[in-house]
């Protein structure tokens, strides 16, 4: 990347000129700004989520902090801030990125199973409606988080048939 636009006394161009009045009237990302294309966020994103496997999650935010400051309207690096902070116990900030994830994209799997997750932990029932559309929007299965949704359908539903058992066994 490199290419912090730098003024050194001299007029801009009026390509800069236009992107940074572009960027000031909210019609323009500052990636746009500085001509990061879809490639290199993208290969950022990969770096980020190597070092979030790799348990580097400090610096994983810090890269996924700086994609989101590049592009706030990046739903799959919103949703993969949301999980790093979730990972550093960071969950209000969690649930923000979450949420802000599937304001741009309903259907982001990842977004929806982590959020419901953390909502089900808070004892907020919009959890169960989370993760059942984290397992529509990937039926399949085909994403990790896809998968684990599915996982705590089930999880939620035999909970829900043991307590069903108990209080039978107790009338």
């Amino acid at each position: 990347m490199g290419r912090v636009i730098k003024y050194e006394g001299a007029a801009m161009d009026t390509a800069t000129v236009r992107k940074l009045e572009a960027f000031v009237r909210g019609e323009a990302t500052w990636a746009e700004v500085e001509g990061m294309t879809f490639e290199e966020a993208k290969a950022i994103a990969r770096v980020g989520c190597d070092l979030a496997g790799a348990g580097r999650h400090e610096e994983a935010r810090i890269l996924f902090e700086g994609l989101v400051a590049g592009n706030p309207h990046d739903a799959a690096s919103r949703a993969a801030l949301g999980t790093v902070y979730q990972k550093l116990g960071r969950l209000q900030e969690a649930l923000t990125e979450y949420s802000a994830a599937l304001e741009r994209d309903p259907g982001n799997p990842v977004a929806l199973v982590n959020r419901g997750e953390l909502y089900l932990r808070q004892g907020n029932r919009q959890g169960f409606t989370d993760i059942a559309n984290a397992v529509e929007a990937d039926p399949e299965g085909a994403t990790l988080a896809g998968r684990r949704a599915r996982a705590l359908v089930k999880a939620i539903a035999l909970a829900a048939v043991e307590k069903m058992k108990g209080e039978a066994a107790r009338a």
